[in-house]
């Protein structure tokens, strides 16, 4: 078994309004004391233990990472009440495994949730 992934980092241009936005979207703590050029926040503890490549004949450069949520559709709405936008509403994901949507975050990053089946 290969090596776990152990760190992710967002791009920002302002690191106030990100780390707000996700405090407010997903209750992430967040930790300003790194300096000006970094912040970093606290998720849920999860146990991240693989992904997937996604082909696509056109891609925007960048890694999409998913948030786990309870209700996409929610999600959605709040990103955007926020000041995100909605790219992809709640979409069945073949093989009984869930559903995913898309929005962008206020620096136009490309956030992904996902809800599994039950």
């Amino acid at each position: 078994m290969g090596k776990s992934i152990c760190h992710l980092e967002i791009p920002t241009t302002d690191l106030h309004k990100a780390g707000e936005f996700y405090k407010k979207l997903f209750g992430w703590e967040i930790d300003y004391s790194w300096g000006p050029d970094m912040a970093m926040f606290k998720a849920a503890k999860s146990e991240l233990s693989g992904g997937g490549f996604d082909r696509k004949d056109k891609i925007t450069p960048g890694v999409v990472i998913y948030v786990e949520v309870d209700d996409i559709n929610a999600a959605i709405t709040k990103a955007v009440e926020l000041g995100g936008e909605k790219v992809q509403g709640k979409t069945e994901i073949p093989r009984d495994i869930g559903w995913f949507g898309l929005f962008k975050d206020l620096d136009g990053n490309t956030i992904g949730l996902f809800t599994p089946k039950q």
